[in-house]
């Protein structure tokens, strides 16, 4: 059973499986009570509670297990491979049930083997019933035309027309065809004989993925060239969108490829190296868990400061702008609005006095409220972007995210290429060694530094050392403006 490549339907499939293993488990345990008078041993609701592993535990180590197993990537497609998904993640449940039994409960001593049993029988069920659940959801945005991905085409001739057709009339789940990109190899798009619309040229897909939002891309092998496919696979990967070539087969210096499935046709889908899935996946986690408890923390300054920012000035609490994010992507920003309402316009009038490369700051702004000074004061104006952290926009550690306007359409800086490409490969973060080393009083050429030399020496380690040095910048106010 397929679903398409986006975090939203991936979250969504691990909160089913999670909701499904939670019944699994209630339903073992009130099978094995029910059938008390099959054994020999008799057991009670405390009896058995003392008997088998503790669900909160097994859903915890659910989460890194079905990661390692990339159990939510796409791989499969139809009823036999939807089948092996979930077959599958009942061979996980089983597994780290009993593993989880034998630990906890004494060493395997005096745990219920026959809930074992239930459990993984149960299991099989609710997990084929969450992707049941998580399909029918599916057709509804489909339906609607709600969060379905967005597809472009690299190439616009004979081939090009062929794949319109066929995704026109196949109408693969969840995938709107957003429309071609014109090539140096192939004609000028007068082939399609449709309305699907020439977004612009290959050359230009860093500026159109923003505009257009694009989420995966299907090159031409008899439209693409290998340099402009070489280049695409750059964008594409720097950009996070999955790119992929017909026929099935492609090679490319620098990148890796795997299967996927696009409706009924098999693609390659290329993308370059990066940083380790295990880092990746270690930094991501450790963003939610420590995320997630400075948010719960800040919940009640946060509504202060909001009520304040509401009170004393005229205009919204938060201050909503789109920033380049991982890959040059955009991504709306969210901090508590520190300005007046109409700052934005009186910006071209000061951009004289605080333009320094691609960093815009100026001491004592004057369009600064009284509560937004005393809020930069403190840094307390960036609490808003947990928010943006747990969405997967941000990390908690990480360069700082540039403004779009500031940058070029790709989300990439021609003057400053390789800087551009090298803060590109992570997520942007709240804080980094930038503002430990004095935010806005360095120059910046320094921030180049910082930027490199963090995505260079990446480590976890590293993070934890820059969000305990934090709260002292913060405090001596360095830059703070």
């Amino acid at each position: 059973m397929q679903y398409p490549d986006r975090r939203e339907f991936r979250l969504l499939l691990l909160l089913l499986d999670l909701c499904a293993l939670i019944a699994a488990f209630q339903l073992a345990i009130e099978t094995r009570l029910g059938l008390n008078h099959f054994y020999d041993f008799q057991m009670t609701r405390s009896m058995i509670d003392m008997r088998v592993p503790p669900p909160g535990l097994i859903l915890l180590l659910w989460i890194p297990m079905s990661a390692w197993l990339e159990l939510y990537r796409p791989r499969r497609a139809g009823l036999i491979g939807g089948a092996f998904q979930v077959v599958e993640s009942v061979i996980a449940v089983a597994g780290l049930t009993i593993i989880v039994t034998f630990f906890v409960r004494g060493l395997g001593t005096d745990f219920s083997r026959s809930f074992v049993l239930f459990f993984t029988a149960y299991s099989l069920g609710t997990l084929t019933a969450s992707r049941i659940v998580l399909r029918a959801v599916l057709g509804f945005f489909r339906k609607n035309e709600y969060v379905q991905e967005r597809l472009a085409i690299a190439g616009s001739g004979e081939g090009a027309k062929r794949l319109v057709d066929y995704l026109e009339t196949a109408q693969p789940l969840g995938t709107k065809l957003c429309g071609v990109l014109r090539t140096s190899h192939g004609p000028m798009g007068a082939a399609l004989g449709n309305p699907v619309p020439v977004l612009g040229h290959i050359d230009d897909i860093g500026a159109l993925i923003n505009t257009h939002r694009i989420d995966r891309v299907v090159a031409l092998e008899s439209e693409v060239g290998l340099i402009e496919l070489e280049r695409l696979a750059a964008t594409c990967t720097r950009m996070g969108v999955a790119l992929h070539r017909l026929p099935a087969h492609v090679e490319t210096s620098g990148a890796s490829i795997r299967v996927h499935r696009l409706g009924r046709l098999n693609v390659l889908e290329v993308h370059g190296f990066e940083f380790t899935a295990t880092q990746t996946f270690a930094k991501r986690v450790f963003d939610l868990l420590a995320g997630s408890l400075l948010f719960v923390v800040n919940v009640p300054l946060m509504a202060v400061l909001a009520c304040l920012i509401k009170l004393t000035s005229r205009g919204p609490v938060l201050y909503v702008a789109p920033r380049v994010g991982k890959g040059g992507r955009h991504f709306p920003f969210y901090k508590f609005r520190s300005m007046v309402a109409d700052a934005e316009t009186r910006r071209d009038a000061l951009a004289h006095e605080g333009k320094d490369g691609h960093i815009f700051k100026i001491r004592n702004d004057p369009r600064l409220t009284p509560v937004g000074r005393l809020m930069r004061r403190f840094s307390l104006d960036e609490l808003p972007q947990l928010l943006n952290v747990l969405k997967g926009d941000m990390s908690l550690v990480g360069p700082r995210p540039l403004p779009a306007c500031d940058l070029e359409a790709d989300g990439m800086s021609r003057e400053h290429a390789f800087w551009a490409h090298e803060r590109s490969r992570i997520r942007p973060g709240i804080t980094g060694l930038w503002q430990i080393e004095g935010r806005s009083d360095l120059g910046f050429e320094e921030m180049i530094h910082f930027d490199v030399s963090y995505v260079r020496t990446w480590s976890l380690r590293l993070d934890l050392r820059i969000l305990v040095l934090t709260l002292p910048a913060v405090l001596r106010r360095r830059g703070a403006y």
